[in-house]
């Protein structure tokens, strides 16, 4: 898999085309480094191309580095990708991927937020990893459908729990265990009242829902 590096002197580093760029923004009043902005006129949401994902979800914090740029366009989402959404018919909202994300943009912002790693177990395998609605599609406006705040990045045994509510997680993120699974079944399933997740503070709406459910259970 494609790793991002750090810039070396005097060395040519491998790199990943990911497409045209025109510029968009610029931060005044900077210089040495200026602070800009561009979008890439060939953004792929649909893509499964682990290098281009690795190079859409970088942020200096995955080197442990900080930005002194004011512009942030966290969570923005621009008018032309709007355009583009498409929100899952019928049959789709019963598959494992659309009925979760709509597909596109909405999975690489949740990718983004959990530092494409699976929320529980840490993997960073992209490819295999869910990203999928805390509160279900069906029971959600329009505004909830698209929050970031509502998504969670699993992988697929974890979000196959979570998504039929045999686990859940409380306010401060310590994992909850549906009394219908035996002690036999979580040792199997690798569950244990230790397994902790970071939490946000705009999960918490959505995982006050999540909890209701497995608790009506």
């Amino acid at each position: 898999m494609f790793e991002l590096n750090k810039k070396k002197k005097s060395k040519t580093l491998p790199f990943v085309y990911c497409g045209k760029l025109s510029f968009y923004l610029h931060e005044a009043g900077t210089s040495k480094p200026a602070h800009l902005i561009f979008l890439n006129e060939d953004y792929d949401d649909f893509s499964d191309n682990v290098d281009l994902l690795a190079v859409y979800n970088w942020n200096p914090a995955i080197i442990g580095k900080t930005t002194k740029s004011k512009i942030t366009k966290h969570g923005s989402i621009s008018s032309k990708r709007k355009s583009k959404y498409k929100k899952p018919n019928e049959t789709e909202r019963k598959g494992l991927v659309n009925s979760r994300v709509g597909q596109g943009y909405y999975r690489q912002q949740i990718i983004e937020k959990w530092q494409g790693k699976c929320a529980i177990l840490k993997t960073d395998l992209i490819p295999i990893l869910i990203a999928s609605h805390i509160v279900p599609w069906s029971e959600c406006n329009d505004e909830e459908r698209l929050d970031v705040e509502n998504g969670i990045l699993l992988s697929p045994l974890y979000d196959a729990l979570f998504d039929r509510h045999l686990i859940s997680f409380d306010e401060e993120g310590q994992i909850i265990i549906s009394r219908d699974l035996s002690d036999h079944n979580c040792k199997i399933l690798g569950l244990s009242l230790e397994i902790k997740i970071d939490i946000s503070e705009g999960m918490l709406p959505y995982l006050d829902r999540h909890r209701e459910k497995l608790l009506e259970k």
